[in-house]
This record gives C-alpha cells, structure tokens and sequence, in this order.
C-alpha cells in the first residue's frame, strides 16, 4: 500500500475503494466457485470462496457508510 507524500493533495476515496472491492470479492468468487463446481473441493479454494464473499460484505458495509455519511452531509447543508 502506497500512503504517499505528505504534499500529495489525491483525497482518499472510500467510493472507489468499496467498489473496487466488490470487483474483486466478485471475481474471486466466480472464480472459486467454477473451481468447486468443476469438482475442485481443495479447501484453500473453499477458504478462498469464504473469505470473498466476507470481503464483498465488508466492502458493502463500506458503500453503505458512505452513502449514510453523504446523506448526512447533505442533510445539514439543507
């Protein structure tokens, strides 16, 4: 993970962030799941479906605050 410089003005955006790792949680998914449904049941591909769909949920929950927060913010500038 690259922090980056303290003069870097790129502000930290936890949109892009969920949505990139519902991308993620999704492909890894799908590919665990071709994996098990082809017959594959080695448990690192079982550990690797879990930890996806666990991922996915906490990207969600991520989405979810965001969009509560923006609501928020509007709210008060009402």
């Amino acid at each position: 993970m690259d922090i980056g410089s303290a003069t870097s003005a790129t502000p930290y955006r936890p949109q892009a962030s969920a949505l990139d790792g519902l991308q993620d949680a999704q492909a890894r998914t799908e590919m665990a799941s071709a994996e098990i449904a082809a017959g594959n049941l080695d448990p690192a591909v079982v550990l690797d479906l879990t930890s996806a769909q666990v991922d996915f949920a906490a990207n969600a929950k991520v989405l979810q605050a965001t969009q509560e927060n923006s609501r928020r913010l509007l709210d008060m500038l009402a």
